[in-house]
């Protein structure tokens, strides 16, 4: 950002110090130079300032890589709110018609942080709601987003990573994607991502996984219903990605919308007044001694003393 203020600046200076000696046509051709320059650098500007996602945007498809490596893209406050601006940026875009969520690394997204979760200890309670609201408003607002959203998955996906598949509108992974709904483990609740994954996983099911946090691969997770379907390679997945991409494209902008904005309404009536409740909830969970234990242990590398 800043290297393309400099940009613009000394832009704005070379084009007005040749304006006045230059013939209409030169003028002419700085004029709309300077216009492409600025209106490049104002469309891209907020795209590129981003520290733990990688937009790309190609065509009317948007790709949002998670990109905190070195946590396995674990779920901060900063990334968080990064998406959200990143999904409220493309929702204002009307040239872009498709949101592909992956991960870079090794894994897909590995749930929230726990060095964040555990620091739940030190804030105040409206704080505590206000951090965990922000994680059920992100859910929210991608289930709710106009764009199709695709789920690439692959390798970790745990916890809260479970969300953000369930909110995508269609999600693939390889079979040795690793998946585990882990709040359990630690002492937690599978709070915000339950709406949402009641909307593709069988209730008696989705109580098993949760109960048992245990894991699962890519097959299990398309028998479940929390994936459209499970591939044996990377490359298989990367093929009927781009056949999927294809067809959507080549159908009508506005009866999509229409069609998943009629399927949202019908889903969202079920499940409008627990969401209200969600950010309480989690705020108390996460600050109770079992889960701060639970944090505590698995940081530490032990068991919990349960």
């Amino acid at each position: 950002i800043e290297a393309g203020n400099w940009l613009l600046a000394a832009g704005n200076w070379l084009l007005a110090a040749g304006y006045w000696r230059a013939t209409d046509v030169e003028r002419w051709t700085y004029f709309y130079l300077f216009l492409f320059i600025s209106n490049w650098l104002m469309s891209t500007r907020r795209i590129i300032n981003y520290t733990t996602i990688v937009p790309k945007i190609s065509g009317q498809v948007a790709t949002l890589w998670l990109a905190r490596l070195e946590v396995h893209n674990a779920l901060n406050e900063l990334m968080i709110r990064e998406i959200s601006d990143f999904f409220a940026l493309m929702e204002d875009n009307h040239e872009i018609r498709m949101i592909i969520l992956r991960g870079q690394g090794k894994s897909f997204c590995s749930g929230a942080d726990l060095q964040w979760m555990k620091s739940s200890f030190t804030i105040s309670t409206d704080e505590n709601i206000k951090e965990c609201k922000s994680l059920t408003d992100l859910f929210d607002q991608i289930f709710k987003s106009k764009k199709v959203v695709i789920g690439a998955v692959h390798g970790n996906t745990f916890g809260g990573g479970n969300g953000l598949v369930a909110v995508c509108d269609i999600a693939y992974c390889i079979d040795e994607t690793r998946f585990s709904l882990s709040e359990t483990r630690i002492g937690m609740a599978a709070a915000s991502i339950t709406p949402f994954l009641l909307n593709k996983v069988k209730s008696s099911n989705l109580k098993e996984l949760i109960f048992t946090a245990r894991v699962f691969d890519g097959c299990e997770a398309e028998l479940n219903g929390l994936v459209n379907r499970s591939f044996a390679t990377m490359e298989e997945l990367e093929t009927h990605l781009q056949k999927t991409t294809t067809a959507i494209l080549a159908n009508g902008k506005n009866g999509i919308i229409e069609s998943k904005q009629l399927i949202n309404r019908l889903i969202i009536e079920s499940m409008a007044n627990e969401m209200k409740e969600i950010p309480a909830l989690l705020a108390r969970i996460r600050v109770s001694p079992e889960a701060q234990e639970g944090f505590s242990a698995f940081l530490e590398k032990r068991k919990p003393n349960w």
